[in-house]
């Protein structure tokens, strides 16, 4: 499924036809993690951090640079690296019954698919610790309390939702989504006068696109903006 999901987010990487990415699933969980075969373990111990280099760490590293704005779609359990990748996304809009659980502890393993890098960013370092010591479940009302997704909807309203964000996304000016992303990601490790600079170089690009010309003349002319992505 890592391949499968890398090889259609590289198509769509450049492809100017797409504006928006949703993640989302089908049935009663979003994604329970990875899934252990018995099987696995006929010939002794395995290497789960090959397993993570091979599959799960390119799929992160595609998530985490791609330009285009990624909202996800938690329509119920999100456990183990399922709980970790709804963190990579740009917005999360949970249904009510969606609850969220780093898992790990609880088979012996460690938080992995880089949630011990974005969780205690998201909700502080204290509360993420022990989340990922305890393996606690939470639900989608005390995620969005603590500031790990977006937002939360009731069961029946999250397709619905998450299509009318999608569709007003896509009509946004998706250049400067990718140059927020940019933005955003490199403010984790930069200190202030870096991160300034890295607006200053950001903003000069966004100011010359057709986008920005687009986005003034719709403004003075108080005309609705048909931006390009460009």
């Amino acid at each position: 499924m890592c391949l499968e999901i890398a090889e259609v987010l590289t198509q769509w990487k450049d492809d100017t036809e797409i504006r928006i990415i949703v993640i989302a699933a089908i049935g009663k969980a979003f994604c329970a993690g990875q899934a252990i075969n018995p099987d696995l373990f006929d010939g002794g111990a395995i290497d789960l951090g090959l397993v993570l280099e091979k599959y799960f760490n390119p799929l992160l590293a595609l998530i985490n640079t791609l330009p285009k704005v990624i909202i996800c779609a938690v329509n119920g359990v999100a456990a183990g690296a399922g709980a970790s990748l709804v963190l990579l996304c740009d917005i999360v809009i949970a249904a009510r019954s969606a609850s969220f659980s780093q898992i790990f502890s609880k088979i012996g393993l460690i938080p992995d698919c880089g949630a011990t890098w974005l969780l205690p960013r998201m909700i502080g370092f204290a509360k993420a610790k022990a989340l990922m010591l305890t393996a606690e479940k939470i639900s989608a009302d005390e995620a969005e309390r603590l500031g790990m997704i977006y937002k939360v909807v009731e069961d029946d309203q999250l397709q619905i939702e998450v299509v009318a964000l999608a569709e007003h996304l896509a009509t946004q000016a998706s250049l400067s989504f990718a140059l927020i992303k940019q933005a955003m990601r490199v403010s984790m490790q930069n200190d202030f006068t870096s991160q300034v600079k890295v607006e200053q170089d950001l903003q000069r690009q966004a100011g010359q696109s057709a986008d920005f010309l687009e986005g003034v003349r719709a403004f003075l002319m108080k005309d609705k903006p048909n931006f390009k992505g460009r």
